[in-house]
């Protein structure tokens, strides 16, 4: 049995959608320059900090990776274009989700890593970029026996 509110439900909802995505169109019209932030995993294993991050449509030549100099973050930059020639006045969108334009993600690493930074690989494929940051291991310190004086 149908609620009698159900239609008006619905038709709140599509409003909804509906307002969103023009908000969106207008932010993306008058802010192009601003950067969205790609989805990361962020993981350790026992001999590296690996980050994956989703960003298909990207090309690979897109793609800027910067270790920070003190070695506690790593930032990843690049640009997505819409590859829709068709996209414009005349094109009425129904739902937009897919972000184009610049990107940017800073992702901090764990304070108590040490980064091999000669090491550090990338690599891009199916739509997901994967940098690995093997550790440093430090040489363990030798035993030393301590004369006790006096």
């Amino acid at each position: 049995m149908r609620h009698p509110y159900d239609e008006l439900l619905r038709q709140m909802e599509q409003d909804i959608r509906n307002s969103s995505d023009w908000f969106y169109r207008i932010v993306r019209a008058t802010a192009p320059d601003k950067f969205w932030e790609p989805p990361a995993d962020v993981y350790e294993t026992r001999d590296a900090v690996k980050i994956k991050i989703e960003i298909a449509g990207v090309r690979r030549e897109d793609i800027q990776i910067e270790l920070a100099r003190d070695a506690r973050s790593v930032t990843i930059r690049g640009l997505r274009l819409d590859g829709d020639t068709e996209a414009c006045e005349r094109t009425v969108y129904h739902q937009m989700e897919i972000y184009t334009g610049p990107f940017e993600r800073v992702v901090q690493l764990p304070a108590n890593l040490a980064v091999a930074a000669d090491e550090v690989q990338a690599s891009y494929e199916d739509g997901f970029l994967l940098v690995t940051l093997p550790k440093r291991h430090a040489a363990r310190p030798k035993t030393t026996q301590i004369t006790v004086q006096g």
